[in-house]
């Protein structure tokens, strides 16, 4: 009987992938090298069928995760960063922390591109539980999730939850004080500006790690702003009208560039915006931005 079992999955696994793989490789064959992501079946099969080998399996999904997005964001590659199938990369991700919840890169991955990049909070932060539950040693996962809660989710509560979780494991006052500070919305830029830095020193992806560097720049120019902004309230008691008067005023002695080619302007509710909403664009849409913003 116990010979029987195995041979019993295999004959099961096979009658219900063949027409699966069949399909997906038709449909794959038509699509460029880049874009072939393809399908991945529910979590419940692949559990029964990897058997003994649940994270090798892991791994392998999420290195077609990575070999997919590298190809779409790579110009070396010819990517362009647009048409990116993110909700099937969402899946892939989502069933390859189920079978490998152990693999580090897997959130690192999520992180750095469905919070900064698409705005999926919510659904970065349910991997994340599923690594903190795991991972039990790690700091980094309830660092990551309470950062979310604060910088995009603005729950300054949650924030603050977990940020002093992660100063119980790492018994450091810096992540204690970072999580008071957290029931404050003050600085936000400055902690986000933190953030970045740490995850780039820690990250391993080297396209990932680029990406979060330019989105740092980015960050660094806003700051800059931001605290030339106070000094002119503090100094003439009103907001400035625009970035230039900063400049005028000796404030800021130059503006500074945004590196994903937009222009920093200061919005009609006091925050310091760019034409480029902070990802790259295209030569037209570029023009067509910087016009309305004047």
């Amino acid at each position: 009987m116990k010979k029987i079992l195995p041979l019993a999955v295999i004959v099961v696994s096979i009658v219900i992938l063949v027409p699966v793989v069949k399909t997906t490789t038709l449909e794959l064959s038509k699509r460029s090298a880049e874009e072939k992501l393809g399908y991945v079946p529910s979590r419940g099969i692949l559990k029964i069928l990897s058997l003994d080998h649940r994270a090798l399996l892991g791994d392998w999904l999420f290195f077609k995760v990575m070999t997919y997005y590298g190809g779409k964001i790579d110009p070396n590659l010819g990517g362009t960063g647009r048409n990116i199938e993110y909700y099937n990369m969402y899946r892939f991700l989502d069933t390859a922390s189920f079978l490998d919840p152990y693999n580090i890169d897997i959130y690192y991955f999520a992180e750095a591109v469905f919070t900064w990049g698409i705005g999926r909070i919510r659904e970065v932060n349910r991997i994340l539980e599923r690594g903190l539950k795991y991972r039990t040693w790690d700091h980094y996962i309830p660092f990551f999730i309470g950062f979310n809660y604060f910088y995009f989710l603005k729950d300054y509560e949650n924030a603050s939850r977990y940020l002093k979780k992660v100063a119980e494991m790492t018994r450091s006052s810096f992540y204690a004080s970072l999580a008071s500070r957290m029931m404050y919305e003050a600085k936000r830029t400055d902690v986000a500006i933190g953030f970045l830095k740490n995850m780039i020193r820690e990250i391993r992806q080297e396209g990932l790690r680029r990406n979060l560097m330019v989105r740092l720049k980015a960050l660094e120019g806003v700051s800059i702003i931001e605290k030339a902004i106070l000094q002119f309230q503090h100094r003439y008691g009103r907001r400035p009208n625009s970035i230039e008067e900063l400049v005028k005023t000796g404030l800021l002695k130059g503006i500074p560039e945004d590196p994903y080619g937009g222009r920093f302007y200061i919005a009609s509710d006091g925050r310091v915006r760019s034409t480029s909403k902070f990802a790259f664009q295209r030569k037209n849409d570029r023009s067509n931005k910087d016009r309305k913003s004047r």
